[in-house]
């Protein structure tokens, strides 16, 4: 037991160190979530989607429809059908070049009783489809396996029932369960908290989801502006993996959220859509990553890029500060990924805002050769 036990200390912290470096690959990746606002609000069109329900079963309609649009085949969805057909579950796979390894990224997408579900959970939801989107195309070596559960509202049933009867033989690295995304309005929702398993039946998966734990808060510090919390993993669709000894972690809100939790005022004008769209490019982030994707590696590290956007926070203008001047392609994103401004400018030169609104936007700063040199939060 202790020879096991070293050996996957030893493993977590190799992918621990590596998380601690900024790769420019992914992170040009992250700046491409966008469409938060519409997908959830489209999600919560739907209405209660309890399990069983005809607007559930329109809510994979549109999800299967998305995914085709995405570009992903038939042959790569499928329907997990349990509850005497009457449940379903959706799965995506997008295999990697080491066939018989997975993580698995999951949401469920029902919701409970009368509440419309917005970000209980329209917020994972909408995560795997901005994930999906985005990593169409990028090659990885390990498969991810994207699954939309049903029932979890009920007891974790689709969960349940895909680890007792649809899941195989597979090698299955890791699960990272996304719930409750989404923040609450009006609240202080810097922080976001990533579960580890700390329960005690069976022990022996507990020291590596604490150690991928690590990794992913270390990932949503990279390439968020969040600050990571660690908490219990508990009551979400993570937990029939944990039983059956699978590695898992996940990612739920930290902010009060009760006012509004499984209730009809769970809607979208009660979240915080700029903390949403920061947690979905964490989790996109941590995908790329655990699924050891195959873009070329460019690592480096922000602080030592000479590249300073000031002052921020601003009002309406702000200069690049660097040690030498030299001329810079400049593209402003609002919080919902939307491209707003987009200028070439010399550094240690004024760039007036064309008219911004207050609110947080992301700063791109590339070379003249297309290169990424520095990303920063504006606000």
């Amino acid at each position: 037991m202790p020879r096991i036990f070293y050996s996957l200390l030893i493993l977590g912290f190799s992918f621990f160190v590596s998380a601690q470096q900024y790769d420019y690959s992914i992170g040009r990746e992250t700046e491409k979530v966008d469409s938060v606002f519409q997908l959830i609000t489209k999600y919560q069109s739907f209405g209660p989607k309890p399990t069983g329900s005809a607007a559930l079963d329109s809510v994979k309609d549109w999800l299967i429809a998305k995914y085709i649009d995405y570009g992903y085949s038939s042959s790569h969805i499928f329907e997990d059908t349990f509850n005497n057909g009457n449940a379903y579950n959706l799965i995506i796979n997008k295999p990697g070049t080491e066939t018989n390894k997975w993580i698995i990224v999951c949401a469920h997408y029902d919701s409970y009783g009368q509440s419309p579900g917005a970000n209980d959970n329209g917020s994972g939801t909408v995560a795997l489809l901005q994930i999906a989107k985005i990593i169409k195309d990028i090659d990885c070596k390990i498969g991810i396996r994207l699954i939309h559960f049903s029932a979890e509202e009920q007891g974790l049933l689709g969960s349940f029932h895909y680890v007792n009867n649809t899941l195989g033989s597979e090698d299955i690295q890791l699960v990272l369960n996304l719930d409750q995304l989404g923040g609450t309005k009006g609240a202080n929702n810097s922080k976001i908290t990533c579960e580890r398993d700390e329960d005690d039946s069976p022990l022996s998966n507990n020291a590596l989801s604490s150690l991928k734990t690590d990794t992913l808060a270390q990932l949503i510090a990279n390439y968020t502006y969040l600050t990571p919390v660690r908490n219990k993993a508990y009551s979400s669709d993570y937990v029939p993996f944990e039983d059956k000894g699978y590695v898992i972690t996940g990612l739920y809100q930290e902010s009060d959220y009760s006012t509004f939790y499984h209730n009809e005022n769970d809607e979208i004008e009660n979240m915080d859509i700029d903390a949403t769209t920061e947690v979905i490019r964490g989790a996109l982030a941590a995908t790329m990553y655990f699924g050891r994707n195959l873009l070329p590696v460019n690592i480096e590290n922000r602080h030592q890029s000479n590249l300073l956007i000031y002052p921020n926070p601003t009002q309406n203008q702000f200069y690049i500060r660097s040690n030498s001047t030299h001329l810079v392609n400049v593209t402003i994103r609002s919080s919902l990924g939307e491209l707003v401004q987009k200028q070439q400018s010399f550094t240690n030169q004024v760039i007036k805002l064309n008219s911004l609104v207050d609110g947080l936007y992301s700063v791109s700063i590339y070379s003249q050769e297309g290169t990424l040199k520095s990303t920063a939060r504006l606000i």
